[in-house]
């Protein structure tokens, strides 16, 4: 058969593990061993899947079907038999199921994010992490032996859901108002409207927040509740009213859900639910982090590619200096974002079998995931747009995958809770948990580890200083500090991963101290001092050349 769609993509057939070189100089300074598994999972995902989630994208989206033949209420979401092959594969390779047994770390999974990044499919596997998570850390045995079992089977695993927001909340659960009522010693749901329930209809089972009877206020009187799709009788155990018309992140059904007597089983102590449903909420924020970060790479590697190819005014369009220049900008942020993403994901790796009251690894982790949540987000929507851009009129064009990438990437910055929320909860951590003294204390570390060969050294330390006032003088404000949250967000993550990169640079090999340099210094100037940038290090071809040297 005549096959020319690997022609729409320029990486086709890339490891987009092994051959990111940025990722494993990343990886190598954490002492992260290569993982040969990830590597089959790269080659995956630049031939097979991309292929497929682009026609799913365009031409296979899931549907609901309300009734079967017999006229029976089923709410069932119908997706392509290819849809259904491709989940499949990403579930064999273990990224729920081995961590949860612990024949493999959280890095694995978030790693795994990265390399399939898309919002869609892999939401699926984000929402059945969370699920089998939960029930795994605060299921009592009777729960984890019936359904975690499920979700770590080999053959057929379950799918999840996180049933949380609802029409008149938001990212605010405190003023949910789905009830759960217990009766006869079992638990029953009622809420007619968890208003974005991603995955619903191809969940075997959900994460419900709910709020037992008789209620308490606020978000003190959420617990959390482990809701079968299905009861052992075959019954429906709650209804899908409709799926949404989404602009993107197609492959993933988002609905309504209404709970009616729906049976449910309590996760944990009712009193901490709030605590179980942050700390739920961790992990998609990080598979958030991951997969922003893993779409702006492949954007950025195409359309680096396309500008190696296309010719414009006499010479490859890359050749122009206003061009290169913003590919250096662009691949400067987004490896100082990676970088700090594998720490946060280092730092939940530590804490994950924490229980309330939480450590203060716990609450590292909780401000490097918020940090990281926003910076690689924001990140995502301006280069998968510029990425568009590059490719000229064909960027807008649907039939070429480049759109794609930026309809997926729009979203990030919405789903798991906006900037504004990503900086009111960082900042929750800091008047609470003290999470700042972790963070500053680490980046002061870093940067007297290398402040005899890096000439900014004292700079970074200055900043630090000010940062530290900075918060103080923003807990003496009282509401008024809300204001100024997200310039703390942003201010506290570009210090952090400019202390990082430096650090990397220091540690690398002779070989590719140049680039590690270069990198850090670019971000050093365009997120710290905000100066301009000299043409010595905009001249350089070394830290964008490997896109090219991989092929």
């Amino acid at each position: 058969m005549n096959e020319k769609s690997n022609s729409l993509f320029l990486s086709f057939g890339t490891d987009y593990y092994t051959e990111d070189f940025p990722l494993q100089q990343i990886l190598k300074y954490s002492g992260l061993r290569y993982n040969s598994k990830l590597s089959k999972l790269g080659k995956y995902v630049s031939t097979e899947f991309l292929e497929a989630l682009d026609f799913i994208d365009h031409y296979g989206k899931p549907y609901l079907e309300y009734w079967n033949t017999l006229g029976e209420r089923i709410d069932h979401v119908r997706i392509s038999p290819e849809h259904r092959r491709i989940l499949d594969v990403l579930f064999s390779y273990g990224i729920v199921r081995n961590v949860i047994t612990g024949d493999e770390d959280w890095l694995y999974h978030f790693l795994s994010g990265y390399i399939i990044s898309d919002s869609g499919i892999f939401c699926t596997v984000t929402l059945t992490m969370q699920t089998a998570y939960a029930l795994n850390k605060f299921g009592d045995n009777i729960v984890r032996e019936k359904y975690l079992s499920r979700y770590l089977s080999e053959e057929k695993p379950w799918m999840g859901a996180t049933f949380y927001t609802e029409l008149q909340g938001g990212s605010d659960l405190g003023s949910n108002t789905t009830k759960a009522e217990l009766v006869d010693g079992e638990w029953f749901i009622n809420g007619p409207d968890k208003y974005f329930a991603s995955n619903a209809g191809l969940a075997d089972g959900a994460i419900v927040t709910a709020k037992p009877v008789p209620e308490k206020p606020g978000a003190k009187g959420i617990s959390i509740f482990f809701v079968p799709a299905y009861l052992d009788n075959g019954v429906h155990n709650y209804r899908i009213r409709r799926l949404k018309n989404k602009i993107g992140t197609v492959a993933v059904p988002t609905g309504e859900v209404e709970m009616e007597d729906s049976v449910g089983f309590l996760l944990g102590k009712p009193a901490e639910g709030i605590y179980g449903a942050m700390d739920i909420l961790m992990i998609s924020r990080l598979d958030n982090a991951f997969a922003a970060l893993g779409i702006s790479r492949k954007a950025l590697w195409e359309a680096f590619l396309y500008a190696n190819s296309r010719k414009s005014f006499g010479s490859n369009i890359i050749e122009h200096p206003l061009l290169r220049r913003d590919f250096l900008e662009m691949e400067a942020d987004l490896e100082g974002s990676t970088i700090l993403s594998v720490k946060a994901a280092e730092a939940f790796n530590r804490s994950a079998n924490d229980h309330f009251p939480y450590s203060e690894e716990y609450h590292y982790a909780r401000i490097l995931t918020h940090i990281s949540k926003n910076m690689t987000a924001n990140l995502s929507d301006r280069i998968t747009r510029y990425s568009m851009e590059i490719f000229g009129g064909i960027g807008f064009l649907e039939e070429f995958p480049i759109a794609k990438f930026h309809r997926d990437a729009i979203v990030t910055p919405i789903w798991e809770g906006t900037s504004n929320i990503q900086a009111l909860e960082m900042y929750e951590t800091i008047v609470k948990k003290k999470s700042d003294r972790k963070l500053l204390e680490t980046i002061r570390k870093l940067v007297n580890g290398f402040s005899k060969e890096i000439g900014v050294s004292m700079k970074l330390l200055s900043r630090t200083d000010d940062l530290e006032k900075r918060i103080k003088e923003l807990a003496a404000m009282g509401d008024d500090a809300q204001y100024y949250l997200k310039n703390l967000l942003d201010e506290l993550g570009h210090l952090f991963s400019s202390a990082l990169l430096f650090d990397l640079h220091v540690h690398s090999t002779e070989e590719d101290r140049e680039r590690t340099r270069i990198i850090a210094e670019i971000y050093y100037i365009r997120n710290i001092s905000h100066g301009e940038i000299p043409v010595e290090l905009l001249n350089s071809a070394k830290p964008l050349e490997w896109m090219i040297n991989s092929r």
